[in-house]
């Protein structure tokens, strides 16, 4: 298995594509509050990496043709998102966190994926929305794109009690969804290296699906056979995502890592583990499989490119 390399161990250059616009006409905030909050997350890691900020706000031009608009007013507008980019921006610097703001026009996605490539950003942040699911296709389409990893961030599944200690709040559940493959190997180090979710409670992840076996079947094969090599798969399985966590710094995690070997359908096991152990936060990596699942999924997600062979 091949390691990561150590500049790629964190998030030192954070990318975040912020949606300005104030939907609910009867907010008196300045600045959405969903924007906010995701800055504040953002400023947060930033601040665990001893990184910098970017903060990019695109006037989608699809948009514009819906409504008539006068240069004037597409300027003035402008100067609101311009002024609102700064706010947080502002925000950020008062916590010691280097930050700078871009405020662009064009189709959202291509935009923030082109400026997140100039600006080399190690990670891009992007927020949901408050609808539990479908992700919206700016989202999707950058999951697809990104050559940095992606996360996608939901308003917490479990709000905070006021009256409750520190000591009641239950800690973040993490699922990573691992195929067991160098990339996802790579991808853990990553997320182990980076320190952000050590106090989570982490689960990793293989999905055995069951094989058709439509040869065996016309060739005898018995029953029996097909559960033995299974079992074989399952148990082969189990023993490569401990060979996975072995190079990381997995025992500085709070409460460990934990491995699980399910099987079944992928799509429909996936989204039952989410449900049944309450996850906040998905890790995996992109590809087919991931791209069916990841529009439903009710949870943040921090999605892995899959790179080349020789980006690797």
């Amino acid at each position: 298995m091949s390691l990561a390399k150590a500049d790629d161990m964190y998030f030192r250059r954070v990318f975040v594509g912020l949606d300005l616009e104030l939907r609910d006409r009867d907010s008196d905030e300045f600045v959405p509050l969903t924007a906010r909050r995701l800055v504040e997350r953002s400023i947060e890691i930033a601040t665990a990496q001893r990184g910098e900020l970017h903060l990019c706000a695109v006037i989608d031009g699809l948009d514009l043709t819906h409504v008539p608009a006068t240069p004037f007013q597409i300027t003035l507008f402008g100067e609101l998102l311009s002024a609102r980019l700064e706010e947080l921006a502002d925000e950020a610097r008062a916590e010691n966190v280097d930050c700078e703001t871009s405020l662009l026009g064009g189709v959202a996605w291509q935009e923030l994926l082109r400026q997140a490539d100039e600006w080399s950003a190690d990670l891009i942040v992007l927020g949901a929305g408050s609808q539990p699911c479908p992700l919206g296709p700016t989202a999707l389409r950058l999951l697809r794109s990104a050559r940095c990893p992606v996360l996608i961030e939901r308003p917490a599944a479990r709000s905070p009690q006021s009256e409750a200690s520190d000591d009641d709040v239950e800690p973040p559940h993490v699922l990573i969804a691992d195929d067991l493959s160098d990339g996802c190997g790579d991808s853990l180090m990553t997320f182990v290296g980076s320190g952000l979710w050590r106090d989570a409670k982490c689960w990793l992840l293989n999905i055995v699906e069951p094989d058709r076996w439509p040869e065996a079947w016309q060739g005898g094969v018995s029953t029996e056979e097909l559960a033995r090599r299974h079992a074989a798969r399952v148990e082969s399985a189990r023993s490569k995502l401990h060979e996975q966590l072995v190079p990381t710094d997995h025992r500085t995690m709070t409460y460990g890592i934990l491995t699980h070997v399910a099987d079944g359908d992928f799509s429909a096991t996936l989204r039952h583990l989410i449900d049944e152990w309450k996850i906040d936060l998905l890790v995996c990596g992109s590809g087919s499989r991931m791209d069916a699942v990841l529009p439903h999924v009710p949870c943040s997600v921090l999605v892995f490119p899959q790179l080349p062979t020789s980006d690797l």
